[in-house]
């Protein structure tokens, strides 16, 4: 018989920020448990449901989209609802509209009393009083691997505990019992400050961790055991590793992408080893200036290279042309 069959079906619902990274891992999961036939109610906004990936058929019957509209706020240009989509210092316009949900997350769960586990993120330091009053017990998955949520430290420090200043962040903490140079270099610490609200991403973590049951990471003890370790020492409450969570493999045979046959044809051009890929991910916008820098130091090296490039948000098409070099095409094209 199927052990997983004859367990009892949790109803469960999945509350991730408004962040690609964030959003794609919760999935991950959502599909897992949805596997071992528990129901999962993925909660989101429209927009970012849409750009999930579609789901197997197998598992459609166990994940059920919430799409929650994202509240406006003053700041927030209209139709954002990520952070991809948002400089860094408009990012706590985003943190106000999130925390606006509240009130239609609380209509939700009060429509859906089988629901008595939320697997949620950093941000809704508002949740734990809702989900008190609702009798829905907290799991707070981290998308961090150990050792960074070992370096925040135990929800007293986190809030303001030795460490008052930005240096204070650039060296080892004490409780890191074991050889490591985990720290922030200076500058980390000082332009994370653009994208904090009135409420710090500090406090609202410290929060959500104080009121979880369990706290689950994107690690696994292969790769981090004293980590783990001194984060059941800090926290003295379950710590669960759920592996790593790498992204699923596209086939690479898939016919339907022209861009992709084009780019598999050049690959295929080129010896083994010899191609070097610059991604900066979906957060990360640099200067001008930093893009001309990073183009200059691409071309200087005289190596075949991919090189994706994301427009900036907001920033008009023409300008957004402007971020790569003039003719920094032709130069490379025989690189």
């Amino acid at each position: 018989m199927d052990y997983s069959s004859s367990r009892k079906q949790l109803h469960i619902a999945m509350f991730p920020w408004l962040a690609y990274g964030h959003i794609a891992p919760y999935l991950q999961v959502a599909k897992f448990l949805a596997q071992k036939n528990h129901h999962l109610y993925y909660v989101s906004t429209p927009k970012n449901i849409s750009r999930l990936p579609q789901l197997p058929p197998t598992l459609c019957s166990n994940i059920t989209f919430i799409p929650l509209s994202l509240p406006h706020v003053d700041g927030l240009p209209p139709g954002v609802e990520s952070t991809s989509e948002l400089p860094i210092h408009k990012v706590p316009y985003l943190k106000k509209s999130f925390d606006k949900l509240e009130t239609q997350l609380t209509e939700f769960l009060e429509r859906s009393p089988q629901i008595k586990l939320i697997i949620h993120d950093f941000a809704p330091n508002w949740l734990p009083p809702m989900a008190n009053q609702l009798r829905i017990n907290l799991v707070c998955f981290s998308i961090f691997n150990a050792s960074t949520n070992a370096f925040f430290g135990p929800p007293s420090e986190i809030l303001g505990g030795s460490r008052k200043s930005p240096e204070d962040f650039t060296v080892v903490p004490t409780w890191m019992d074991y050889p490591n140079n985990i720290a922030f270099k200076l500058h980390e610490t000082v332009s994370h400050k653009e994208c904090e609200d009135i409420v710090s991403d500090s406090e609202r973590y410290a929060t959500v961790l104080l009121n979880c049951k369990i706290l689950t990471l994107r690690t696994c003890y292969e790769f981090e055991p004293e980590a783990l370790r001194v984060l059941s020492k800090i926290h003295q409450k379950p710590i669960v590793p759920l592996g790593l969570l790498p992204p699923p493999l596209t086939s690479v045979d898939d016919k339907g992408d022209e861009n992709w046959e084009a780019l598999k044809k050049w690959l295929d051009s080129k010896q083994e080893k010899s191609v070097f890929y610059v991604a900066l991910g979906s957060e990360v916008s640099l200067s001008q200036e930093s893009m001309h820098e990073l183009a200059f130091g691409i071309e200087k090296s005289g190596l075949p290279f991919i090189w994706v490039v994301r427009k900036p948000p907001l920033v008009e098409e023409q300008f957004a042309q402007d971020m790569i070099p003039p003719e920094f095409e032709e130069r490379v094209s025989k690189q």
